[in-house]
C-alpha cells in the first residue's frame, strides 16, 4: 500500500456532518479466522513474580467443583510487566522508518472484512453522579469543560469506535490496582497511540494494559479482549511543550490485526475553523471513566508549531481520563487521527483570560512516530 499523498490530497478537508450522516452502518458477512480468534479468547491468567514461581506455593483458600480461590505468595502480580521503553531522538525515529512509510504525510487505516462498520454508534446514558455544593451550586468536575458539557456517552459496537480504548497504568506491577488511567487508540497491527504523559517514565517495574471498546468493566468485543504493553516510546527533544506529548505502545497481542485501526494525517492549518473534528476517550467525570464518551463536529481554533510537532488547540470538552484519546476526522468515511489529546492551556494577564483552550499533540511528528512504530512492530 502506498502511504504517501499528493499535495492536493493533503489539502483535502475531512468529511463534515452532512457527509457523515450519509454513511450507513454495515454488518460484516465474514467470521474472524479461527487462528486470530484464539489469540483473544481470554482464558489466560497471568501470574508474575519477582523470583522463580512455584505453583505449589499458592495456598488454596477455597475450592469446589466449579471454582478455585488461591492465596498467592507475597510479591506476586496478576499483570504482564513491560519489557522496554525510552525516548527517541528525531534522528533515531527517521532512521527507524522503513521505505514503505518514509516521507508519508498520512498513514492508512484498516478495517478487517469481519469487523462491523458502525460510524453511527448508539448514544447511551452516562453512569455518573452530579455533585452540588450545600447551597445547590453545581460542582465543576474538572478544568477543560467550556460551558455545558457536550460529551456524549456511546456504546462501541463496531468500527471505528471499537478502536478507541482505555489505558491502565501500573508504576509497580506488584500493585493490585493501576496507578492511573487514560485513553488510547489502535493505530497499527499491534500499536496504540496515546499521550506521552500517560506513560510510567522512569519506573523499572511498570506495566500497562489496553482494553479496546471498554464499557462497564470489559470490552464490548468480548470480555477477554485486551492486551498488556510490551514496549512504549516517545520523543527525546529536550522540549517539554505539549506539542511533543505523544507516545506509541507496543501490544503483546496484535489487536489491530483482529479489530482494525485508525490512520493518521499531518494537520493542515487550512482546515482551521472547520467543524470537522471528534475527540473520544474515557474521562473520569463522565460515567467514572467506565464508558466512552465523544464530542463531534467542533473546529480547531489554532495551531502552534514546535519543529515538526504541532500543538492543536480547541474547545472540545476534556477532563482527566481524556488524555491520550484521539483527535480525529473522517475522510471518505475512514478515521484519521491528527493529534492525541494532551491537556488544557490557560493564558492570563492580571485578571483577564487571554486564551483558554484544550490542546492535542500532532503534526508531522505524530505521523513519524506512528510510522516508526509500524515499521518496527509488525504483527
Amino acid at each position: 500500500m502506498n502511504e504517501t499523498t499528493s499535495t492536493n490530497d493533503a489539502m483535502e478537508p475531512p468529511n463534515g456532518p452532512e457527509e457523515f450522516r450519509r454513511l450507513d452502518n454495515e454488518r460484516s458477512s465474514e467470521r474472524m479466522p479461527e487462528e486470530l480468534a484464539s489469540q483473544v479468547e481470554g482464558r489466560t491468567l497471568t501470574i508474575t513474580t519477582r523470583e522463580k514461581f512455584d505453583l505449589k506455593a499458592a495456598e488454596p483458600v477455597h475450592y469446589d467443583a466449579d471454582r478455585w480461590q488461591l492465596r498467592l505468595p507475597e510479591g506476586t502480580g496478576l499483570v504482564m510487566p513491560g519489557r522496554a521503553s525510552g525516548r527517541l531522538s528525531l534522528d533515531e525515529i527517521d532512521k527507524g522508518i522503513t521505505r514503505e512509510y518514509a516521507g508519508a504525510t498520512e498513514l492508512a487505516p484498516s478495517r478487517p472484512a469481519w469487523v462491523d462498520f458502525e460510524p453511527h454508534a448508539k448514544v447511551t446514558a452516562p453512569r455518573s453522579t452530579v455533585l452540588r455544593r450545600v447551597d445547590g451550586e453545581l460542582i465543576e468536575p474538572h478544568y477543560g469543560v467550556f460551558g455545558a458539557d457536550q460529551r456524549q456517552v456511546y456504546y462501541p459496537g463496531g468500527y471505528p469506535w471499537t478502536c478507541v480504548g482505555k489505558v491502565l497504568v501500573w508504576d509497580d506491577w506488584g500493585s493490585p490496582y493501576p496507578a492511573w488511567s487514560g485513553s488510547g487508540v489502535l493505530i497499527g497491527d499491534r500499536t496504540v497511540l496515546t499521550a506521552g504523559h500517560m506513560c510510567p517514565w522512569g519506573s523499572p517495574n511498570w506495566a500497562m494494559q489496553f482494553i479496546p471498546a471498554y464499557y462497564d468493566g470489559a470490552s464490548t468485543l468480548s470480555r477477554g479482549v485486551s492486551s498488556y504493553v510490551s514496549d512504549y516510546y516517545g520523543y527525546d527533544t529536550g522540549d517539554s511543550v505539549s506539542a511533543w506529548d505523544m507516545a506509541v505502545l507496543r501490544l503483546y497481542t496484535p489487536l489491530g490485526v483482529n479489530y482494525g485501526y485508525f490512520g493518521t494525517k499531518n494537520y493542515n492549518s487550512a482546515w482551521e475553523g472547520g467543524d470537522y473534528w471528534t475527540l473520544a476517550g474515557y474521562p473520569d467525570a463522565v460515567s467514572g471513566g467506565n464508558r466512552p464518551s465523544r464530542q463531534m463536529w467542533w473546529p480547531v481554533l489554532d495551531d502552534d508549531g514546535s519543529g515538526s510537532a504541532e500543538e492543536v488547540e480547541y474547545e472540545a470538552d476534556a477532563t482527566a481520563g481524556n488524555s491520550g484519546g484521539p483527535v480525529f476526522g473522517f475522510w471518505n468515511g475512514q478515521p484519521y487521527a491528527i493529534a492525541t489529546h494532551s491537556g488544557g492551556s490557560k493564558t492570563t494577564f492580571l485578571w483577564w483570560t487571554l486564551e483558554d483552550t484544550n490542546v492535542g499533540a500532532g503534526g508531522g511528528a505524530l505521523n513519524s512516530l506512528v510510522a516508526w512504530a509500524r515499521s518496527n512492530w509488525p504483527a
